[in-house]
């Protein structure tokens, strides 16, 4: 009897502990054992902005979680929700701890608190209001040798996002540190802030003094021996006719750039985006060699009659329109911040009129000194056989700039070829076969020495071209590349490129040749993206992710995968000022 009632104690009490234990673990699911909150770095948001989101989490006392490492059975997970106006970037989970079990196992765990971070960036395209983020954190609690069921919590945060010139703060200094990019506008922002703080007035004077400035970027020197060659061709003599001429030719070049930026700042696509076509490189070329054709006499530009009537019987109208229209097309490409901050405006605005006309008189700024160029090269004496020589030199100067346009249609062997067979040709003719300038002794000689510099030009530039130099390498371009990148600490140079850019072809050749920069950018890995082909779902995921608005774009990231703040280049810089930015990359 006395062994009985001992077994039935026994089994009450094994019953009872098990309620206990039982009791315990159900009270420890109600607890959660990981709580936490979502935190970004900034006081609200801006489009184009790149901040950081993290999870400040805490592990209830006592308990210990799996960190995130594929060999653990349940690792911590976190997976952020945004809306699309968000984009995220990749997840980084601090550095666990290590915990002997007692059986002897290492196990990496999180314990206390911890924080994962998670970059960010806002698209243009985001609208002034509220955006809620979503952060969910899977994990599975363990103390001791007992682990309870895996649990996920749900963290909410409304962040703000604020009109593109407002200035905003760093917040949450503990978890993210200083930041020195937070609060500061980008150039492009800063600019377009000052423009849409200024009259109309003001506004108008401040396009045409950048568009001065603008007049002497590389996309515009293909220009200046053109507009001089065709203008001095013209053999104009009466004041007014020569600055109508060099007016019309201004205008087209302010009407295909205004309606080319307009276009592109309210469509958002990057600037000059229709030179990436190889139809229109051809139909550029085959333009450019057409009007070449007309200064060797083979035929001559009039208008229609209906116009010819209305100018009073002038010629060479419909010409200089035509060469405006080329040109404004190849100056379009030309990306500063000036005309980056005011796509940023005009797309503000939303007024397609308004937009034009900022954009025009930008553009008068940029023909200004073509103005001035065509008008002096149309007042140079044309008389005689002189006239003859100068429509020539006009030809072959039409047909290096379609070669220059051709290059990125026709094979690698041959490209480099394309601009010295025309040089060639010239210098061959002025030596044995321009009747004009051969006939006279003095011009005769001056003649052949012209013929002899150029052909000594076309040597120079073919043994460029096969001189052994030393460029700086690059690598495709992948987000899992960047990423790992920033995972082992290394700093990034990532290059938008395309071929039928002709600034990123000088950015090459002058800068990235420079051996200081070959040296210093030893330091980092180097990704290219390669945008000759706008419709590669990769390029045009890249060109996304970075808000790459034109060609050439070079970014520069530190070693925790940050895009360094001011740092960005677009356009052309030499090797002093690409030397400087890569020295300042910690």
């Amino acid at each position: 009897m006395k062994t009985q009632c001992l077994k039935l104690a026994i089994l009450l009490l094994v019953v009872l502990s098990l309620c206990v234990s039982a009791g315990v673990l159900l009270a420890a699911a109600e607890d959660p054992v990981v709580t936490g909150r979502l935190v970004v770095s900034q006081s609200a948001l801006r489009p184009g902005d790149e901040f950081e989101i993290a999870f400040c989490g805490r592990v209830k006392p006592g308990c210990h979680i799996g960190a995130a490492q594929q060999k653990n059975v349940y690792p911590a997970q976190l997976t952020i929700q945004a809306p699309r106006i968000i984009q995220l970037g990749r997840i980084v989970y601090p550095k666990p701890a290590v915990k002997i079990t007692s059986s002897g196992e290492a196990l990496a765990v999180y314990e206390g608190n911890f924080v994962i971070k998670a970059t960010a960036r806002v698209r243009q395209s985001a609208k002034p209001g509220s955006v809620r983020l979503v952060g969910r954190f899977k994990s599975q609690g363990c103390t001791g040798n007992v682990c309870y069921p895996p649990e996920e919590f749900v963290a909410h945060l409304t962040v703000r996002i604020v009109p593109w010139g407002t200035v905003v703060k760093p917040t949450n200094k503990a978890v993210f540190g200083s930041r020195t990019g937070v609060g500061k506008l980008s150039g492009e922002q800063q600019f377009a802030k000052t423009l849409a703080s200024r009259s109309l007035i003001l506004q108008l004077l401040m396009l045409y003094a950048f568009g001065l400035l603008l007049a002497f970027t590389p996309c515009v020197y293909p220009m200046i021996p053109v507009t001089v060659g065709y203008f001095s061709a013209q053999g104009e003599s009466q004041t007014r006719r020569v600055i109508a001429l060099a007016g019309v030719y201004v205008l087209g070049i302010a009407l295909t750039y205004s309606l080319l930026g307009t276009a592109a700042a309210l469509t958002g696509s990057v600037f000059g985006e229709l030179m990436q076509n190889r139809w229109v490189l051809a139909g550029i070329s085959a333009l450019l060699a057409i009007l070449a054709l007309s200064m060797f006499g083979l035929y001559e530009i009039r208008p229609p009659g209906f116009i010819e009537e209305r100018a009073s019987g002038r010629k060479g109208v419909l010409g200089a329109l035509m060469m405006g229209l080329i040109f404004g097309v190849v100056a379009a490409p030309c990306v500063g911040p000036a005309v980056l901050g005011l796509m940023l405006y005009v797309a503000k605005l939303g007024s397609p009129v308004m937009g034009f006309i900022l954009f025009f008189v930008l553009a008068l700024g940029i023909g200004t000194p073509l103005f001035l160029l065509a008008a002096f090269s149309a007042k140079l004496p044309a008389a005689g056989m002189w006239m003859v020589a100068i429509r020539k030199a006009a030809g072959f100067l039409l047909l290096g700039a379609a070669a220059y346009f051709a290059r990125s249609l026709v094979p690698g062997v041959f490209r480099e070829f394309l601009i010295p067979a025309v040089v060639v040709a010239a210098g061959i003719n002025f030596i044995l076969f321009e009747a004009s300038l051969l006939s006279n002794r003095k011009t005769a000689i001056a003649s052949r020495v012209l013929g002899g510099l150029l052909l000594c030009a076309a040597a120079a530039m073919i043994a460029r071209s096969y001189a052994p130099k030393q460029i700086l390498r690059w690598e495709p371009y992948s987000f899992r590349a960047l990423s790992q990148a920033s995972e082992n600490h290394v700093p990034v140079i990532v290059d938008f490129t395309a071929d039928w850019c002709a600034v990123c072809k000088e950015l090459e050749r002058e800068t990235f040749a420079d051996p200081r920069v070959i040296s210093e950018a030893q330091r980092f890995r180097r990704f290219r993206v390669d945008a000759t082909d706008r419709s590669d779902p990769r390029v045009k995921a890249a060109l996304e992710r970075h808000s790459v608005k034109g060609f050439p774009t070079v970014i520069l990231f530190d070693r925790s995968g940050r895009e360094v703040p001011g740092a960005r280049v677009v356009g052309f810089v030499d090797a002093d000022q690409f030397l400087k930015l890569l020295r300042s990359v910690k």
